[in-house]
């Protein structure tokens, strides 16, 4: 597997990963809520932010993206046939070349709290009010900058 950063053709397999997701993990919403977010994504994230994705080695299948907004992971979604494969993790390595990396949860969605804390994320606050009008708080992680070299002499 590689990590290559989107262009303008992996819009529509961008979308599709992600599409999957939002149905896995926010399946309360209605379709004039998954119009809205689809809208969303595409003015927010797709047109405006730095997108990575691990492209497979056979086909070159897209498998999973990281969006970022400097130092912010905005989003990270791995397709649903490739979850637990480490995928998320190594996008994650990769941008953590900008230092500390900062993402924000919703306290809605547990699993995906502790899955930021498995790879050394810490929680660094919260506020009150959920995203896009969501109900629950979202809690603010921080992940410290990794060190590649040791000091030992």
């Amino acid at each position: 597997m590689q990590i290559i950063m989107c262009t303008e053709e992996h819009k529509d397999r961008l979308t599709e990963i992600w599409m999957m997701s939002v149905r896995r993990t926010l399946s309360d919403l209605d379709p004039g809520s998954v119009e809205f977010y689809a809208r969303l994504f595409h003015e927010e994230i797709v047109e405006r932010l730095e997108l990575y994705a691990m492209q497979s080695r056979f086909g070159g299948e897209l498998t999973g993206f990281i969006a970022m907004n400097g130092s912010k992971v905005e989003l990270l979604v791995v397709h649903p046939h490739y979850q637990g494969q480490g995928i998320a993790g190594m996008l994650l390595d990769h941008v953590s070349q900008r230092g500390e990396l900062a993402v924000d949860v919703g306290d809605q969605t547990p699993e995906v709290y502790d899955f930021y804390q498995s790879v050394g994320f810490v929680e660094a606050g919260r506020s009150e009010a959920g995203a896009f009008g969501r109900p629950g708080a979202t809690v603010h992680l921080m992940r410290p900058e990794l060190n590649a070299h040791s000091d030992v002499s």
